[in-house]
Parts: C-alpha cells; sequence; structure tokens
C-alpha cells in the first residue's frame, strides 16, 4: 500500500506512528515518496508535487491502497485532475478522514467505494478495536454478516448511541465532514444524495456553523431524498450553550427521515471506517427490545 500527503503537512514522528501501526500490526508494506514530509505553508507541498504523488499512487498496480497522511485542507485543490478511472483496474481502497471528505466525494460520484476511517497521523491513537474493524474491512473478513437484531461484528457495521428519528432505510452511505460536504455545494464533485444514507461528522465547528453547513445543504436541494441520516462524532464543537451534536439533531429530525447518532467514526481514538459508497442499513428502532440504533454494511465492503 501506499501513504499520499494530498492535504496539510504531516509531522514525521506521527507519520512514523502509523507506518508502523500498518506494518506491524497490519502486515502490509508500505511505500511512500520521499518528498512526503514536504511543507509549504498548510500544504503537504505545493499542488504540483501532491498531484503527482496522488497519480503515481493511483497507477500503481501492484497498491491494493492508499491512505491519505493527515488532514487540514488541501484536497479541494486537487478535485478537477483526481481521474479515478486510475483506481479502477484492479480497484484500489482510499483511506481517510476529515479533509479527505473532498476525495471520497468525487470518487463516490464517479461509483467508487472507498473507507473513511483512520488518517496515518492518527493511527498511532486509534483504539484497538477501531484498528481490528478497520483490518477486517481492508481484508475482506467480513462474510458472515450478523443477524438484524445483533450488536455488528468487526467490519459489518457499528453501533450508535441514540434514536434520532425511528426507522429503517437502506442506500449507498455518503458524506464525512459537514463542512467539507458544505463547501462542496454548487461544485461538480457533490455526489447526488437522493436515495443515500447521510453520514455527517466534524469537529471545532461550533453550534451556529453547523447550523450554517446544515441549512446550506438543505437549502440548496443537495439533501433532497435522502433515505436516512447517521451521525457520527462531533468533537470540541459545544459552545457552553449548546452542544454540536444538540445542534446537528435538531436539524437531522426535521428532514423526516430514519437517523440515529453517537456513532463512533470522526475525530476521536474511536473512529470506525465506514464504507463510503456501498450499500448500508440504518436501523433506528423505536423499542430497546429490537436492539441498538445501528448501521449495517449490508454489501460488505468491495473497493
Amino acid at each position: 500500500m501506499r501513504v499520499v500527503a494530498p492535504s496539510g503537512p504531516i509531522e514525521r514522528e506521527a507519520l512514523e506512528q502509523g507506518v508502523a501501526v500498518l506494518r506491524d500490526e497490519f502486515g502490509l508494506e508500505v511505500r511512500m515518496r520521499p518528498d512526503i514530509v514536504a511543507r509549504q505553508r498548510y500544504l503537504a507541498g505545493d499542488d504540483a508535487r501532491r498531484l503527482e504523488e496522488w497519480r503515481e499512487a493511483a497507477s500503481d498496480l501492484e497498491t491494493r491502497a492508499l491512505f491519505c497522511a493527515r488532514g487540514g485542507y488541501g484536497a479541494t485543490r486537487l478535485l478537477p485532475r483526481l481521474e479515478p478511472t486510475r483506481l479502477l483496474h484492479p480497484p484500489r481502497w482510499v483511506v481517510g478522514f476529515s479533509d479527505a471528505t473532498a476525495i471520497h466525494a468525487a470518487l463516490n460520484r464517479a461509483g467508487l467505494v472507498t473507507l473513511h476511517g483512520p488518517l496515518v497521523s492518527t493511527l498511532g491513537r486509534t483504539t484497538p478495536e477501531a484498528r481490528e474493524h478497520l483490518k477486517a474491512l481492508l481484508f475482506g473478513h467480513t462474510d458472515a454478516l450478523p443477524r438484524l437484531r445483533d450488536a455488528p461484528r468487526p467490519g459489518t457495521g457499528c453501533v450508535g448511541t441514540g434514536v434520532i428519528r425511528p426507522g429503517r432505510a437502506s442506500g449507498a452511505l455518503l458524506g464525512g465532514s459537514l463542512t467539507l460536504l458544505a463547501h462542496l455545494c454548487g461544485t461538480p464533485w457533490l455526489p447526488p444524495m437522493a436515495g443515500a444514507v447521510l453520514f455527517l461528522e466534524d469537529v471545532n465547528e461550533k453550534p451556529y456553523k453547523l447550523d450554517r453547513c446544515l441549512t446550506q445543504l438543505r437549502l440548496s436541494g443537495a439533501l433532497d431524498g435522502v433515505r436516512a441520516v447517521c451521525v457520527g462524532q462531533f468533537t470540541a464543537c459545544d459552545d457552553g450553550e449548546q452542544s454540536g451534536a444538540e445542534a446537528v439533531r435538531e436539524l437531522v429530525r426535521a428532514l423526516g427521515v430514519p437517523a440515529i447518532e453517537g456513532v463512533a467514526a470522526g475525530h476521536e481514538p474511536a473512529n470506525f471506517a465506514l464504507p463510503l459508497g456501498s450499500v448500508v442499513a440504518v436501523i433506528a428502532p423505536a423499542a430497546p427490545e429490537e436492539g441498538p440504533p445501528r448501521l449495517l454494511f449490508e454489501q460488505g465492503a468491495v473497493a
């Protein structure tokens, strides 16, 4: 597999810690360019360097996964030249979250399945359970899907902590960072959400900013036809009067579709990978005896 840095610059210590997890725990052969630690202000080198790195990795037929080094900012600058077809034959995983939401969106729109999951810079502090879940998805150890009432096993789904609106619905899972999705409004790279299950998470955004982003998506028509919503972690998004989760809950409830919250995916150590672009089911039970609120990967996860 290859490590790429399409966004912000990565510190060498965080890079080495993440590479150690991929090599020693996952058993992967890790390759990267010597200039992956390049820095140009808030970017991992200029656009030309980052684009060349991406194209090299995406064109490498021996590579089965591309792991984003870190988040920050910069991926959106590469979208016009990503060339998703480079990842098709054979299909390859693209793994990351946060700023990588932009890359996921573009690739999902092109019909590829990607993994919203730990960055190389966060793998060193990702919980063992989340790493086991990621490994199951990467290596396809998800054939035995759970029964409908059971909590999902590693790689087959995730459990939430609460129900926003009860019900059940299936669709292709799309989403990621709420802020990035709002920033993609009006561009050719935001996937059509009609018929989809929408996943949302974010970090360091106050409730009014989350409100603004969700309202923008709704007013633009981007959320028309969404079948269900899965709310992940909204980390450091409180302002003393209201939590970020409360602001999101209120707006999601108004969409009138089945919705769950508290799924362990986002900017915290318990960051469970989600197969974006793959068919999933949201189970938002109306009564406790129906089991926990959960997101099940109905299609498994196929790159």
